[in-house]
């Protein structure tokens, strides 16, 4: 499938519009607001994240659409996980330590749906840490389904596929508006972040991406048509978006578009721009414009973080004038650092997490995620019980909790003990012995954080023997589990342990 790499570059305009309504777009948007009407588009520039969920969906059909081959779901799932989760976390990061002097006593399941990108899910926790990055639990949720939705349309016939898309965004457009309506101002986080309120528009876009692929790239239309269709497009949307705002307040307006409303529209503006061989699509084509485009999600999600960072640093500092340089400095301060980040972050670590994964048992992954994440848990209540001795190490247990999920689980991937290859060694002790280190290692590396919080005023004494109790926790889980893996494969047909 050729690259359509004009649809690229659209996708950091609409993060950039995003960063104006978030109120940092400091002199440009002061500019910009002598431009009529331009303040209708700013408030309602959450409207850019439904195009992303469209775009998303006709992007997916693109490059996974292929009916004479089987959909590898899991390879999927992985793919996606490297392209979207490091820099989420990064991010994610980025915000615990802003918030470093608070952050031990903030409750562990608020850190851990940020965590596994689950916050949306929860209306109460959708807008916290980093707020923006609600809109990932959303595409995670867009990711899970699609596999499932590209199987089922390979067996579907073109005319039913649009039809029950158009249905489909119909009922859910009903649906929101009701909600819209009826629960906006007591559930406000509900009707607003909740995945299932924007599957509407991904599935246009899919809907749109298997047109282009089954039909659409072998269409001769002429140059006119495609132009009156992007035109006409974009037109009508931003005629919605300002009509709506600025003369008729009792329409659906502000934050409603963003939850498809306008998906149909956005559609028929992607497809005509994916057609269109025109100048403006090959100056779009432009390497620096596409990498700008590349970028965007980098930029969206790094942009609050990087933006408190900036602001706090500058009016701490002894310059003149701070509020003047924010306002000048800000957006090209975003720009550049998703930037640098898309290009000497990002994309190595996605090269080096696509050699590694493909090696690592996601089972025993998750598996030890809960050993090491319980184990603290378990050896303070086995010490403590659950009473006035135990709530007074609280703040202690939550920063080992979180030391242990992060510092652990790297230990672990040095030590390969997910690696198919070390785990199905012939001989046990060669396949127990890393397991044996990197838990012994880990421990270790819990002691020292333990003892440095204790001196930092988390706890009123050092307990020591929690973390043998650790350590005894980890190692004997770990290697129960990976026993039963081995006594698994070596039962099975055709899994047998490989020398």
């Amino acid at each position: 499938m050729k690259r359509l790499d004009q649809l690229t570059f659209i996708r950091v305009g609409m993060v950039l519009f995003i960063v104006l309504y978030h109120g940092y777009g400091g002199v440009y948007e002061a500019f910009l607001q002598n431009i009529p009407f331009f303040d209708a588009l700013i408030k309602s520039a959450t409207t850019a994240v439904g195009y992303m969920y469209v775009l998303s969906g006709f992007i997916m059909s693109l490059v996974y659409y292929r009916p004479s081959e089987k959909f590898e779901i899991i390879t999927y799932w992985k793919s996606r996980f490297v392209r979207i989760y490091p820099l989420y976390l990064i991010a994610f990061l980025l915000t615990c330590v802003y918030y470093l002097d608070t952050i031990l006593r903030v409750k562990p399941q608020k850190i851990l749906v940020n965590l596994l990108a689950l916050q949306a899910w929860y209306p109460p926790y959708a807008q916290s840490f980093n707020y923006p990055a609600w809109s990932i639990t959303v595409e995670i949720f867009f990711y899970f389904i699609f596999p499932f939705f590209t199987i089922w349309a390979y067996r579907q016939s073109l005319k039913k596929l649009i039809w029950g898309g158009l249905a489909f965004w119909a009922a859910s457009q009903v649906v929101y508006q009701v909600l819209w309506i009826g629960y906006f101002e007591t559930q406000r986080h509900f009707v607003l972040y909740f995945p299932l309120f924007h599957l509407n528009s991904f599935i246009l876009g899919a809907v749109g991406g298997i047109w282009y692929v089954r039909e659409g790239k072998h269409q001769q239309a002429t140059a006119g048509l495609k132009w009156a269709l992007l035109a006409g497009s974009a037109f009508l949307s931003l005629g919605y978006l300002i009509v709506s705002m600025n003369f008729f307040p009792s329409m659906p307006r502000e934050l409603q578009p963003m939850a498809g409303l306008l998906a149909p529209v956005m559609v028929i503006f992607i497809i005509a721009l994916a057609l269109d061989e025109s100048k403006l699509s090959k100056a779009l084509q432009h390497p620096w414009l596409v990498n700008l485009g590349e970028a965007s999600y980098a930029i969206y999600i790094l942009h609050i973080p990087v933006i408190w960072f900036f602001e706090k640093k500058l009016f701490n500092s002894t310059v003149s004038n701070p509020e003047w340089i924010f306002s000048v400095a800000v957006v090209p301060v975003v720009t550049v650092i998703g930037l640098v980040m898309y290009l000497y972050v990002d994309t190595p670590i996605r090269n080096g997490l696509k050699k590694i994964l493909p090696k690592i048992n996601a089972q025993l992954f998750f598996i030890d995620l809960i050993i090491f994440g319980s184990s603290i848990f378990i050896s303070f209540y086995l010490r403590f019980g659950d009473g006035r001795d135990y709530l007074s190490y609280r703040t202690l247990v939550r920063l080992l909790l979180w030391a242990a999920l992060f510092l652990r689980i790297a230990v672990a991937i040095v030590f390969r003990i997910y690696d198919e290859s070390v785990l199905r060694q012939s001989s046990i002790f060669q396949s127990i012995r890393p397991v044996f280190i990197s838990a012994l290692l880990g421990s270790l590396i819990l002691t020292v954080i333990g003892y440095l919080g204790f001196h930092a005023g988390f706890s009123e004494n050092f307990p020591r023997s929690i973390f043998l109790v650790d350590f005894l926790i980890v190692i004997t889980g770990s290697v129960a589990v990976r026993l039963l893996f081995r006594f698994r494969t070596s039962i099975l047909p055709g899994v047998s342990p490989k020398p």
